[in-house]
């Protein structure tokens, strides 16, 4: 379960598990963690969870509310780093397990061979063989060279009529 671990000095050993959605943060009694110290408001933060993330926001407190350092509204607490309540700094510790390692490609062994993926009757669309993807069809290019001949035939039909009207094919 994820937890914000004091680290001020005079404070230490003072933890919050973070077992709700929202967690307020201050100095009042009325918090769900509260810091009994005069650096922080009354009412200085909320705790969100989110889903594996968890997400500061400050609520207009006087002293702010920093993240690893940089001053923030609203931001995602990474797993180790730290937050500071006006002078009063945790750490995120404990995030829950299961979180999905996105950050890396994952191997597979042998890697995938053409025979494998299939002929193009039986799986799937054909591959190039220069390339190995799949041959994209022309069809707009077949039409336009239908449209272009039977145009041709059209003025060709004109200009004969045409002819014969004038009588030049006399």
């Amino acid at each position: 379960m994820a937890k914000l671990v004091a680290l001020s000095e005079g404070l230490k050993g003072l933890a919050h598990e973070l077992k709700v959605e929202r967690t307020t943060v201050g100095r009042l009694e009325d918090n769900t963690f509260q810091v009994a110290e005069p650096s922080v408001s009354s009412h200085h933060a909320e705790v969100l969870l989110k889903g594996t993330d968890v997400v500061i926001k400050d609520l207009n407190s006087t002293n702010g509310t920093y993240v690893n350092g940089e001053k923030i509204a609203e931001a995602v607490l990474p797993p180790g780093q730290t937050v500071r309540f006006g002078t009063v700094e945790f750490r995120l510790e404990g995030v829950a397990a299961g979180k999905k390692q996105l950050d890396a490609t994952r191997v597979i062994p042998g890697g995938v061979k053409r025979e494998d993926v299939g002929s193009a009757g039986s799986r799937g669309p054909a591959l190039d063989d220069k390339s190995g993807f799949a041959k994209k069809s022309d069809k707009a290019g077949k039409v336009l060279w239908i449209v272009f001949a039977v145009g041709l035939v059209a003025i060709a039909l004109i200009l004969v009529l045409a002819l014969r009207q004038t009588g030049g094919g006399e």
